[in-house]
């Protein structure tokens, strides 16, 4: 997996580019083409950009309902099966299985949707509106009981298609960020961090109301709260799309002049040409050699497993090893877990900080340590009858695990992909698609699968125990308490091991960027004078 490009591709270049250059220098043919070289200070002309403040606006508006329904989702899916419809543990455990195995395939396949979308047209964002409204539907379905099929039915297809809609939303979404180089690394922060500074006061806001209407013996006003919900949602996405499309309309007008100091973005360069159609074959074999993913990979695979786990399951640990101790009362058990999704996101925020200082490496590098940590305090200090340390363990490992996967993820995809395009430019391959969507796809084949890992090793291991008792025995606090404590104790060590292998720190990042530059305006020079010759 350390393959990389070929020497020879990228340093020398190619015979007839050497000859087209000479020709045109012997000729002396005057230059038509705006492109001057980045050395030169000059700007060049191109249509208004299409990641305008409007246009990001609308991306704000649609992560909000994105946010609104992943939030009341993950809160209440694990409760809704196992106590409101008493779903057995080991159809659980096998429905999770089969259903991520169908969301997995489900995303690469809208992936490369979104890609070969984007190599066709200019306006892949014109799906965002209808993905979200097909998402907030069928977010209503596992909360409402089917009577007509088996508990196992419902749980694997009600599930399968939320997860696989909202997944897709999510990549569309993504990739419209992740496919942005544009942005200065100051822009992408500063717009990453106001939306989740919006998304934070709707998710508070969300999760305090949904807990207030949900409870496990009669679903009736959190059916019609999920009602009301996925009407909102339909509406801010289709308000978000409104926004996008506002834009895409300002952008027929005529060129204007490019600021300076902005970094070059291929699929913003005017006007839209059609990239090559994809190859399986030469996907697969790109993202074989780019050695950078295998390391983010290794490491987010094991990520993804404690994060969707601890979210999962995050109910059930604060009722059986807080709540039921008496550390907090049920009113306070339900504040604590309105604050903890906001609080993550609040840390999520001010990641930024250091991630601006010393890079997403590092920060990714230091929360694995911090987790390490906290989990040998808490195992070695805690334990199923200390509430206290459980709830505190529960507090900073749950928000610091999420919120640097939160702050990073689309800076790194974002990077992964521009390193892409600087080998496929560098290898003279300048028509290639953008594979953003699939990095986004390929990122979840690899990696959601682990969601199902976990909560497998939850069913065999809470087996023969009664997670319905009004009091849990001993041994049931036990074992969740080593469900909670082990993953990270485990998985913190590997992580560190596999993330030493990425390579893509900032200096190595605006290296790239400079020489895409460079790579870029070598190709459109050269082109300008054959065509010049040719007049």
């Amino acid at each position: 997996m350390e393959m990389d490009v070929d020497t020879s591709e990228v340093t020398m270049t190619p015979p007839s580019t050497l000859n087209r250059r000479a020709t045109a220098m012997n000729h002396r043919v005057p230059l038509k083409s705006p492109i001057r070289s980045p050395k030169e200070g000059t700007s060049r002309t191109y249509q208004q950009d299409r990641y305008g403040p409007t246009f990001l606006k609308g991306l704000t508006v649609c992560g909000v309902g994105a946010a609104l329904l992943s939030t009341v989702f993950g809160l209440f899916y694990i409760d809704v099966f196992l106590r409101s419809y008493d779903l057995p543990l080991p159809s659980y455990a096998s429905g999770n299985l089969v259903f991520s195995v169908i969301n997995t395939a489900n995303d690469v396949l809208g992936a490369w949707l979104v890609d070969a979308t984007a190599s066709r047209s200019s306006h892949r964002s014109e799906l965002v509106g209808l993905s979200g409204c097909l998402t907030a539907v069928s977010f209503l379905g596992p909360f409402f009981r089917w009577t007509t099929a088996s508990k196992w039915i419902h749980f694997v297809v009600s599930m399968s298609l939320y997860d696989s809609l909202s997944s897709f939303t999510s990549i569309l979404l993504g990739s419209l960020v992740t496919d942005n180089h544009d942005m200065t690394d100051q822009e992408r922060v500063r717009f990453m961090m106001s939306g989740k500074v919006v998304n934070l006061i709707a998710s508070f806001t969300v999760a305090r109301i949904s807990l207030r209407f949900f409870k496990v013996d009669h679903l009736g006003e959190f059916q019609s709260f999920s009602l009301i919900l996925c009407f909102l949602v339909c509406l801010v996405f289709v308000m978000g799309q409104f926004l996008m499309d506002r834009s895409r309309a300002k952008r027929s007008s005529p060129a204007t002049p490019r600021p300076r100091g902005r970094s070059y973005s291929w699929d913003n360069v005017p006007p839209f040409k059609p990239k090559n159609a994809l190859s399986i074959r030469r996907v697969i074999s790109d993202f074989w050699n780019h050695a950078n993913f295998a390391s983010w990979v290794g490491m987010e695979m094991l990520l993804e497993c404690q994060t969707s786990f601890a979210k999962s399951f995050l109910k059930t640990f604060v009722d059986r090893l807080v709540l039921e101790p008496g550390a907090l009362s049920q009113d306070s058990s339900d504040w604590f877990l309105s604050f903890l999704s906001p609080l993550q996101q609040v840390v999520a925020i001010l990641l930024y900080i250091p991630i601006r200082r010393i890079g997403y490496y590092r920060v990714y590098s230091v929360v694995f340590v911090t987790n390490l940590v906290l989990s040998l305090l808490c195992f070695f200090f805690g334990g199923p009858m200390h509430p206290y340390v459980t709830m505190a363990f529960l507090i900073v490992y749950t928000i610091i695990t999420g919120a640097v996967q939160e702050a990073g993820f689309h800076l790194a995809m974002s990077d992964m992909v521009l390193e892409m395009k600087y080998k496929f430019v560098a290898a003279g391959r300048h028509d290639e698609p953008s594979l953003a969507g699939l990095f986004l796809g390929a990122n979840s084949l690899l990696c959601r699968p682990m969601r199902a890992l976990l909560p497998g090793v939850a069913a065999l291991v809470l087996h023969d125990f009664d997670l319905d008792a009004e009091v849990s025995s001993p041994q049931t606090k036990k074992a969740l308490f080593y469900l909670l404590v082990g993953p990270p104790l485990l998985f913190s060590g590997l992580q560190l091991l596999v993330w030493r292998r990425y390579r893509l720190v900032p200096k190595r990042v605006a290296e790239m960027k400079e020489e895409l530059q460079v790579l870029y305006h070598d190709y459109s020079v050269d082109d300008a004078y054959i065509a010049d010759a040719a007049a």
